[in-house]
């Protein structure tokens, strides 16, 4: 599971930098990656390297010059090297090792033709060895969407530049519903003064907008109606006791779909009345309070045709990205509104997949959560945690990007099979998604803690192997694109999805 290779005095050599192993004795060649550079000498005094530093310092203090090119023959660099896969006729894993002596060299784009089958239609950058970048363009399949997505990185290392390539590729090609919650209002227009937003891919008819701030473009105002929301929901947002849950449950049942209005606007008496004077007065009071703060946001409304509900779900399942804006509202809201959405898209694919041919020719759905560990801390109860088990089956995924692995439930997050791993300084944090990958990145530790901004690996169980990738940075990959129309743009799919049934 380790090659150690050597190489001349001078030649650079990176961290994480693929190369390949030519196997003399056949056509097959080893692709390898850079896990450690260590220093060598030729020489069987111990310490032969340490003497001649000591050497050199004694030299420079007397002003004198040492003479590397004396010694420069008997210095070296190895590289040690963990085994990616051999190419031959196809790409698999190896079982052997390159013979004695192999020659080892650097890669060109001929040797990674094998990954273009499976590095899918959603692009977000270009192959990357070390720090060069090569013409090879990098994604991921559609097929990761419903088996969940991971963006994990520090602050500055580019989460939400990654998050604008996915969603600029989805408007592109549309074969997949993209849902982005944005609570810091940073996707739209850039969220910067230098920054450009989705608003400016110049694809009006592949982006719908819903926003409770006014946008300097077309946009949608955000309304939920008030018979939408379940009782699952409103425990999201608050804590219930037995009682309180059971109280809720029984207004439910008594008032319909209306409960929450009949509940906000009648009396405590009343309620009780109703209710069979089964409750104590003071568990409805505190129902009643929350349910006031609630009416209270301008995001809640007793008419159920302002509802976006239904316009959403639309929308995505016409391939198109939605972008919800709630930069300007409060926790609670963004919390209520991300959970309506996400439980009325889950349901409603759900409901779907009694029939058989609509459900064939639905697409993909992916919603994305920033700052995931506020809604995924929990393994039972959300609806978070049901699309993370339960989303697969039916065509709903989730993207969970977040600064913190480490505050996300452990059960969620093995539920995450594809990962873009950027930029991470705390070891938890990087202990957790080695442990949860499923592809194996546990010997990567190096070359994570050297990512720069914008450098990722993507290990996904549909790769062969973690793939390093230079994310497009998003301002400079908009201003190379064709104008609208001079690519093909492909519409809601046509063909029925055989791999769900």
């Amino acid at each position: 599971m380790e090659t150690r290779f050597r190489m001349n005095f001078g030649e650079p050599l990176q961290v994480g930098e693929m190369l390949v192993v030519e196997n003399e004795t056949s056509e097959d060649r080893y692709l390898i990656r850079v896990m450690d550079i260590l220093h060598g000498a030729d020489s069987d005094e111990k310490d032969w390297l340490v003497t001649h530093a000591g050497q050199a310092l004694k030299q420079d203090a007397e002003m004198d010059v040492f003479d590397l090119e004396r010694i420069k023959g008997k210095l070296y660099c190895a590289g040690i090297s963990i085994p990616l896969g051999c190419i031959g006729t196809t790409f698999r894993k190896t079982k052997t090792i390159p013979h004695h002596f192999s020659k080892v060299r650097r890669t060109d784009i001929r040797d990674y033709e094998f990954l273009k089958e499976s590095l899918g239609d959603i692009q977000v950058g270009n192959l990357r060895s070390g720090d060069q970048v090569l013409d090879f363009p990098v994604g991921i399949t559609g097929q990761a969407i419903p088996h969940h997505i991971g963006i994990f990185a520090t602050t500055g290392m580019g989460k939400s530049n990654l998050m604008k390539n996915l969603a600029l590729s989805c408007m592109s090609i549309r074969r997949y519903g993209f849902l982005i919650l944005d609570p810091h209002g940073e996707y739209y227009d850039g969220g910067e003064a230098k920054k450009r937003g989705l608003k400016h891919a110049g694809r009006p008819d592949s982006l719908v907008v819903f926003s409770s701030r006014k946008l300097d473009g077309p946009y949608n105002s955000l309304f939920l109606a008030s018979s939408e929301i379940e009782i699952a929901d409103l425990q999201n947002l608050y804590e219930f006791t037995e009682p309180q849950k059971e109280c809720m449950q029984s207004a439910q049942y008594r008032y319909g779909e209306n409960w929450l209005v009949e509940l906000n606007d009648r009396s405590v008496a009343a309620i009780s009345k109703d209710l069979g004077e089964k409750y104590h007065e003071g568990t409805i009071n505190v129902i009643k309070r929350r349910l006031e703060n609630l009416f209270r946001l301008d995001l809640v409304t007793r008419d159920p045709k302002l509802s976006v509900t239904k316009n959403i779900i639309d929308s995505l399942h016409d391939c198109k990205v939605v972008l919800v804006d709630t930069s300007n509202m409060f926790e609670t809201e963004e919390l209520l509104i991300s959970t309506v959405l996400s439980r009325a898209i889950f349901e409603r694919n759900k409901e779907l997949y009694g029939d058989k041919e609509r459900f064939d020719r639905l697409p993909p759905v992916l919603i994305a959560l920033e700052e995931a560990q506020r809604v995924l801390t929990e393994a039972k109860g959300s609806i978070f945690a049901q699309i993370a088990r339960e989303g697969r089956k039916f065509k709903t995924g989730l993207c969970a990007v977040s600064q913190q692995p480490k505050l996300i439930d452990s059960e969620i997050i093995s539920q995450f099979n594809t990962l873009f791993v950027l930029g991470l300084a705390d070891r938890r944090d990087r202990d957790i998604l080695k442990n949860s990958a499923k592809q194996d990145i546990s010997q990567l530790e190096n070359e994570i803690q050297m990512l720069m901004p914008g450098e990722a690996l993507i290990a996904s169980p549909f790769t062969p192997f973690a793939v390093p990738v230079k994310i497009h940075l998003y301002e400079e990959y908009l201003s190379k694109l064709p104008a609208k129309g001079a690519e093909k743009v492909a519409s809601t799919r046509t063909v029925p999805d055989k791999g769900f049934y």
